[in-house]
């Protein structure tokens, strides 16, 4: 079974659904327009593949479920053409060596600080709270908790 389920979602999703509505004023720029924000650490000489796109393609595969870059790779080779040609591979898709080797000459925290910025904004505006609370934002697929607490370890959500 392919690890991507784009091309079942899109088949089984109903005909009505209108264009997606950005949920913040901050979502207008999208995924593809943070990571824009990641310098690029590669020869602009060699670049064959967008490494916006590449890191999209990371996080995307990371979030349903891949744990290595050859589950990542794979999550990419499963996009349908016109998904690989949307997101800039018209020259085909990187192999599992290439994905790895610009994956971990990333500057980590730079892209987690990017990345996390971006779900900041993917959030509604923070509600007065007593200031022992924090916003947390759960994207591993469980039921996020509304709040935790900073201090003593308590958690209501």
């Amino acid at each position: 079974m392919a690890s991507s389920l784009i091309p079942a979602l899109a088949v089984a999703a109903p005909a009505s659904i209108a264009e997606a509505v950005p949920v913040t004023d901050g979502e207008h720029g999208g995924l593809l327009h943070a990571l824009a924000a990641v310098p690029d650490p590669r020869d602009p000489r060699g670049v064959r593949y967008p490494l916006t796109s590449l890191l999209a393609v990371a996080v995307c595969a990371v979030m349903a479920g891949a744990s290595s870059f050859a589950a990542i790779t794979d999550w990419l080779h499963d996009l349908d053409e016109r998904a690989q040609d949307q997101l800039g591979f018209t020259a085909g898709v990187p192999v599992g060596s290439t994905v790895w080797r610009i994956l971990t000459r990333l500057d980590d925290t730079l892209l987690g600080t990017v990345l996390a910025g971006w779900l900041r904004t993917r959030t509604p505006a923070a509600v007065n709270r007593p200031r022992r609370y924090r916003t947390v934002i759960a994207i591993d697929g469980k039921r996020g908790l509304g709040q935790v607490a900073s201090a003593g370890g308590s958690q209501e959500g």
